[in-house]
Order: C-alpha cells, then structure tokens, then sequence
C-alpha cells in the first residue's frame, strides 16, 4: 500500500550562510520528512532551519543546483540562488520522493503555492 503526503511551500528562507528553510503561511513547515532542526554545529546556528551546509552538500550529489556557499560567494546571491533552484526542484516535481518507511511506501509530493 503507498500513502502519499504532500507538502505546500510559499516560501524558501536563509537566516544565515548554508542555512536554508521553508514555509508556509507564514511558518516554518514540520512535517516528515521535513522536520526542523533546532541547531546547525556545522553552520554555527542555534535557530530553527530545514538544511545546513552538510545537508546541502549531500543535496548537491542528487541536484547540482543545490551547492553549500563557498567563501567567495555573496552570502545574499547564494541565497538567491537556492531559493530559484528549490522552488525549481519544487515545481517541476524533482524534489518529490518515494521512501521505505517500516515495510510501508510513502510518496512525498512538494508543491508550490503562490499566494
């Protein structure tokens, strides 16, 4: 049996270098398999967030378009970028997902709202 979840984005947010989050309606979305993350170590960021520098680069072995900001990078174009690249991933259905979960198919479906 396959059970489908579907996750409605408005929004892409960064608070901080490789720091990057969704939302909808004004809140951060919880929902598995995007559940929030209280701290990054790794980023030095003790705020709710979705990814970090880790996971953007192993986001990056899947989507290409998705990348940890380097040093030589404008911190507010990066973030630019990765909000463009996400809500591509998004729109186009790239970034839905099929998983395994205690013998039981989930299909994880993002969708882009505009409001």
């Amino acid at each position: 049996m396959t059970r489908e979840i579907m996750i409605q984005v408005d929004k892409i947010t960064s608070g901080k270098n490789n720091i990057i989050s969704f939302v909808r309606k004004g809140k951060q979305i919880d929902t598995a398999p995007l559940k929030l993350k209280s701290l990054s170590e790794v980023s030095q960021y003790d705020f709710n967030h979705h990814f970090d520098k880790e996971d953007l680069e192993r986001l990056n072995t899947m989507y290409p378009s998705i990348y940890p900001n380097s040093s030589d990078k404008d911190i507010n174009n990066w973030a630019e970028d990765m909000k463009k690249a996400f809500k591509n991933l998004i729109e186009t259905g790239e970034f839905d997902r099929t998983y395994n979960h205690n013998g039981e198919t989930v299909m994880v479906k993002y969708i882009w709202v505009n409001e």
